[in-house]
């Protein structure tokens, strides 16, 4: 029993409490750092050659599970102990204070006063009923009040007690909310192209929907950096009798039906090109090689001897970049432009048709986490509310009223009131 005892000391304390903090934010910049949920021969490739502080490789990441950190056994088991620890704190610290400061105190004697932080005392005549006075006054300047014989209890800013509990609750349902998503979400990016669509199934509210898009548009800033990303959606629904059209910015998800469509990424993903006199669409893919956001593709040209050019683009505005790849001579072809004769060949560009990269998430968790986030930003606001107590004795012996008062914040604000009530009670 003692050791048990001991047990929950240590982890209630708030040193305990700090140092998970420190480890799960730690582990949280590892798991940012290294790259998550890719197969072994990834791991093994890349820490292999390039271990980790010089000693982590791929087999030790893949060991000590650095590869799905938030998923990771020792990850979950911190947030299961931090959960334990904030409970345990709110049944041994707070729960007992706030219980604690519903009871009225009552000061019978006026030694007591002097261990309070602030004091005052005056004398009064026989006939004076300053007790009830004093009760009534305090209620008007909105104090709670408990009337004794001959002693008054009064107290203020009783809610901000209650803030440091809130806050444990809602950092815990953060941290179950967060575990819980770490195995419910689902995540899943789609490149789609203006006029395509895709169906969508929340298995969670097990509801259908379509999605379309109808244009994707891409902002640059005056030196052509990409400034944002735009994508125009059609949501329709026969089961659930909708037709919308929402947009989707970078930054500006959309909420569908428990999903969130974000706007993550752009790609060129088709070229409709003449070629004498005659209509292609060529599908392009991404050439890293070549630099970032570069899509190309390898086409033969030339009516009698036909050469192989890399056609490449970098920008859905064009131009195209004509590539041969024997001696790495290079021509540009502009958008709707007169033909360029490529190899005996008339090579026109007619349309860059750009594709709108979409994430698309079904994340259970989110309404845990959204409502913890509320109860810790209310339970930190009330916190700063402080807690007043005020205690009024008369000794009928010596006809002395002593006042005496306690706050937990802002003593010096206090301290004020304090000085001005005291006034008022001798003056009343």
């Amino acid at each position: 029993m003692i050791i048990f005892k001991n047990l929950i000391l240590k982890i209630s304390s708030l040193r305990f409490a700090i140092s998970l903090i420190i480890f799960i934010a730690i582990s949280s910049g590892i798991g940012t750092f290294i790259p998550q949920g890719n197969n072994k021969k990834f791991y093994i490739d890349i820490f292999n050659n390039a271990p980790i502080f010089g000693f982590l490789n791929g087999e030790n990441v893949l060991k000590l599970q650095l590869d799905h950190v938030y998923t990771s056994f020792w990850f979950l088991f911190a947030l299961i102990l931090l959960c334990v620890s904030l409970a345990a704190c709110s049944f041994r610290r707070q729960i007992p204070s706030l219980k604690a400061s519903l009871k009225w105190i009552e000061y019978k004697n006026e030694k007591k006063f002097s261990n309070l932080q602030l004091t005052s005392s005056f004398q009064i005549n026989e006939d004076e009923d300053l007790i009830s006075k004093a009760d009534l006054l305090l209620k008007k300047k909105g104090w709670k009040t408990y009337k004794f014989k001959s002693n008054i209890s009064a107290r203020r800013g009783l809610i901000g007690k209650i803030g440091p509990l809130v806050v444990h609750i809602g950092l815990i349902v953060l941290l179950i909310g967060s575990a819980y998503g770490s195995f419910t979400s689902q995540s899943k990016e789609q490149f789609l192209l203006p006029g395509e669509s895709l169906d969508l199934i929340n298995e969670s509210t097990n509801s259908k929907a379509n999605v379309k898009l109808i244009d994707f548009s891409i902002e640059r800033e005056s030196d052509g950096i990409p400034k944002q990303f735009i994508s125009k959606l059609d949501f329709s629904s026969a089961d659930l009798q909708l037709n919308e059209i929402k947009t989707a910015k970078v930054n500006h998800p959309i909420r569908f039906k428990g999903l969130t469509i974000y706007q993550a990424d752009w790609a060129i993903s088709n070229v409709v090109l003449e070629i004498d006199n005659i209509l292609y669409q060529l599908k392009l893919k991404e050439i890293p090689e070549i630099g970032n956001q570069v899509w190309g593709v390898l086409v033969e040209l030339g009516p009698d001897t036909k050469k192989n050019f890399l056609l490449t683009l970098n920008n859905e505005n064009g131009p195209l970049k004509v590539s041969n790849i024997e001696n790495f001579s290079e021509n540009i072809l502009y958008l709707n432009e007169e033909p360029l004769e490529v190899n005996s060949s008339k090579l026109s560009l007619r349309k860059i048709i750009p594709s709108s990269g979409l994430i698309i998430k079904n994340d259970p968790s989110i309404p845990f986490i959204y409502f913890s986030f509320i109860l810790i930003i209310f339970g930190t606001i009330i916190s700063l509310i402080p807690t007043n107590q005020l205690w009024i004795h008369l000794n009928k012996e010596s006809k002395n009223l002593s006042v005496g008062g306690l706050s937990n914040k802002n003593l010096v604000g206090f301290k004020k009131e304090f000085l001005k009530l005291s006034e008022e009670i001798k003056n009343n």
